[in-house]
């Protein structure tokens, strides 16, 4: 086999990457699963390969003067935009905290400034990423606490005929992510490094936090998904999208790459010669 020749492009908004797969402009998408899984409840032909995500990595950030989850009732709470996996994590976080999304609080788009809006006093709060988060709290800001919660956060898309077609270039490709996990797993001075890069930060804390909380460390080696974790996913999502509850978690992966790289012994090799 040969070197894999790949191309990185930024595709924002998950419904855009769906429509780029579908145009054969991609064959391959890393991101959240909910634009996909709506597009495969409506008979659209995609697959996921691995799971990047089996638990929920975001908290409830509130303003300082929101003491108690009760407070929350009847406040704004700030998302990206209707529709995506922002708002997935608002229904499911409140959901939790016993709060009904449709008449507890109030979803306000707010883009990605999320943060900014909830220092201006234009949101009570929001859900953001474990890095981000502790930045809020830095900054007087509110994290509630919350149980770890099983969720399908990230994942790689691409569709039956592709995966058919190009085995040999999923193959490399797979052989890469795989090793990219062991080099991010086993070499935390030099991942730490590239994530400041990617953060644009030198802020030590920031960087630990966000290495140490990174779903790869509870993903392991084998990045397989839980199908738990999935279900539950696929619920939160159905009450807002009916057409999500015909669909089977089991049914949404196909996983013969991984497990046939794990069954012969390419996974554990990676670790055992580095």
């Amino acid at each position: 086999m040969g070197r894999l020749r790949d191309k990185i492009i930024l595709i924002t908004g998950g419904p855009a990457a769906v429509s780029a797969l579908l145009n054969g402009d991609v064959d391959l998408d890393l991101r959240a699963p909910v634009a996909a899984i709506q597009a495969m409840a409506h008979g659209v032909k995609l697959t996921f390969l691995l799971s990047q995500s089996n638990t929920l990595e975001y908290d409830v950030v509130t303003r300082p003067e929101i003491k108690d989850v009760k407070q929350l009732k009847g406040k704004r709470i700030g998302i990206i935009r209707f529709g995506g996996i922002s708002e997935l994590m608002v229904r499911y976080l409140f959901q939790k905290l016993g709060l009904d999304a449709d008449k507890d609080i109030a979803i306000i788009q707010v883009g990605q400034a999320r943060f900014a809006s909830m220092e201006k006093g234009a949101i009570e709060a929001t859900v953001l990423s474990s890095a981000e988060s502790a930045y809020a709290k830095r900054t007087g800001f509110r994290v509630l606490d919350m149980p770890a919660l099983p969720f399908f956060g990230s994942t790689v898309v691409t569709t039956p005929t592709l995966a058919a077609k190009k085995s040999d270039a999923f193959t490399r490709y797979m052989k890469g992510y795989l090793d990219g996990v062991r080099f991010f797993l086993n070499d935390k001075e030099r991942s730490s490094q590239y994530i400041g890069e990617l953060l644009r930060t030198k802020d030590r804390d920031i960087i630990e936090l966000a290495y140490t909380s990174n779903p790869q460390h509870q993903m392991g080696r084998k990045p397989y998904p839980d199908m738990a974790a999935v279900r539950a996913t696929l619920d939160i999502m159905s009450a807002r999208e009916p057409l999500v509850k015909k669909l089977k978690a089991e049914d949404l992966f196909n996983l013969s790459y991984l497990s046939k790289l794990d069954q012969s012994g390419y996974i554990d090799q990676l670790y055992a010669s580095k």
